[in-house]
């Protein structure tokens, strides 16, 4: 009876440890910072997450959004997030003290890059009749700024910066927002002539727009842009092609920031090398999803050029496996 009562609790000891211990179903959740629900940037974590899921179903993976361009940089730090989808300039900005981090205190030093997921354009969006078919043509215009620290105001106040504009510059200068589409209504009854659209490509209300003949997309390119890109490093170029849009019958060379992938220091080696494998491995499906995901060769050599530390695991991963690139 004694020897049964002694299995009985060895069995249940067991049964509890096994529960318990990390090698078990679903051993940990990864948690990846996007933007808002209903952006690029959910949508680009959602597949990532699925991707994550397919290669190793012992590891569950969950996107969590957020509408505030600090908060995804913050919780990676202090660890409540796993990882976090942010864009170029975002994260120069937190490492410089410069734009909406010039008065925040935080020390971004603990982050990491794992590897750039995605490009996003930066266009001109503009009316059919205003006669801008450059950037230098926007002087003198009805431009919309965009919303007050959107990431749109701040590129615009660079382009300013740029070309030697104040706000008296153009006949006049609104700070329009796009809830509920007040930017693209402003656009389409004149009181705006351009703007900027930082955003992904195929986009519906610019197919309508595109379709009427009463808007226009302008690639925002030029020896000055050019000299942007080179002295500032979250600024890249790329080129929408031409039959993005129905009615887009050639390419269009623009400016663009890199949405990267990003860590902390702390995280261990086998999970940035799972994170990464399952990446590459699901490359097909993602560019199924859409053709903007890995759409540029990362190596050791772009990992390295990059202002933020590369995580030592991303750099072993890279040079193992050039071949599968």
């Amino acid at each position: 009876m004694q020897k049964e009562s002694g299995l009985i609790i060895l069995i249940l000891f067991m049964f509890i440890f096994s529960s318990l211990s990390p090698s078990s179903g679903y051993a940990y959740e990864l948690l990846i910072g996007t933007g808002e629900v209903g952006s690029f940037s959910y949508f680009a974590g959602k597949n990532v997450c699925r991707s994550i899921v397919r290669f190793d179903q012992e590891v569950s993976c969950r996107p969590v959004p957020s509408d505030n361009y600090t908060d995804n940089l913050t919780n990676v730090q202090a660890g409540s997030l796993d990882m976090a989808l942010v864009n170029s300039k975002i994260i120069y900005d937190a490492f410089h003290n410069a734009g909406l981090f010039r008065f925040v205190s935080l020390n971004y030093d603990q982050l990491r890059l794992l590897m750039p997921l995605y490009r996003v354009p930066i266009s001109l969006i503009v009316r059919s009749d205003a006669k801008i078919s450059k950037l230098s043509d926007l002087s003198g215009k009805r431009v919309n700024s965009g919303a007050p620290f959107s990431l749109q105001s701040l590129i615009f106040k660079e382009l300013m910066a740029l070309e030697g504009w104040k706000q008296d510059s153009f006949s006049l200068y609104q700070s329009l927002p796009s809830v509920n589409s007040q930017d693209f209504i402003a656009l389409h009854n004149g009181s705006v002539q351009g703007m900027l659209h930082v955003g992904m490509h195929p986009d519906v209300r610019l197919d309508r727009g595109l379709a009427s003949d009463q808007i226009d997309i302008v690639g925002i390119n030029g020896a000055n842009v050019s000299m942007l890109i080179d002295s500032i490093s979250y600024f890249t170029s790329q080129v929408l092609p031409a039959g993005t849009y129905t009615d887009l019958a050639a390419d269009i060379e623009t400016l663009s920031l890199e949405t990267l992938l990003v860590t902390s220091a702390d995280i261990d080696d086998v999970t940035v090398d799972l994170v990464l494998d399952a990446i590459i491995s699901a490359k097909k499906r993602l560019q199924s999803a859409h053709p903007s995901f890995l759409g540029r060769k990362t190596d050791v050599e772009t990992l390295n050029s990059s202002y933020l530390h590369p995580h030592p695991a991303a750099i072993l991963f890279f040079q193992v496996n050039q071949s599968r690139l």
